[in-house]
């Protein structure tokens, strides 16, 4: 019986082992994107979640869902709401779905969908969270612009260069972190 038990554990530690280097190696690798995998630090996330401002039966988007920390802290404070996370890449929605996997009660209401976020129609949500590149922003912009009115934008780090038809409030955090909120009007 303790041979089948160290085998198992040897097993399920060996897994895991990989899984890590895998996701490491990702994480190394994703910098040749136009968009590199960057986790929102947990500190940003709690500013994130406030700012949104998320009412009951809004849907959300985040877009570049990752490793899913955004989406299980949005299902955590907002019990009544469509959440999706859009990621185009295996391993981090890999990461994802394995930890909404042990919170089944998430299971309806969250969902990470397998998409390039520069191709799916974003007027349906009604708030959309995003830690993109300057250049990702830029190539959005137009889909943003066509946001249904009191929709609101988040982005950590990279502000809209055009705002028109939003009003923009700022989240300074230190000298380098910042939260934008962009609300369409």
């Amino acid at each position: 019986m303790l041979m089948i038990f160290l085998f198992i554990l040897q097993w399920v530690f060996g897994l895991a082992l990989v899984l890590f280097l895998g996701y490491i190696a990702y994480i190394m690798i994703s910098f040749k994107n136009p968009v590199p995998y960057v986790p929102t630090p947990r500190r940003i996330v709690k500013i994130i979640v406030g700012m949104a401002e998320i009412k009951e039966g809004e849907k959300v988007c985040d877009l570049g869902s990752g490793s899913g920390k955004i989406l299980i802290a949005l299902a955590k404070k907002n019990k009544r709401n469509l959440i999706i996370g859009v990621e185009k890449f295996f391993l981090p929605r890999l990461v994802s779905q394995i930890r909404l996997f042990f919170r089944p009660s998430f299971k309806k209401r969250v969902q990470v969908v397998k998409a390039d976020f520069f191709n799916i129609d974003l007027h349906s949500f009604d708030v959309i969270y995003c830690f993109l590149t300057p250049e990702a922003m830029r190539i959005l912009e137009p889909k943003f612009k066509c946001l249904k009115p009191g929709s609101r934008l988040i982005s950590y780090m990279f502000p809209l260069e055009d705002q028109a038809g939003f009003e923009e409030t700022i989240e300074h955090i230190s000298m380098k972190d910042s939260v934008y909120l962009y609300k369409k009007i």
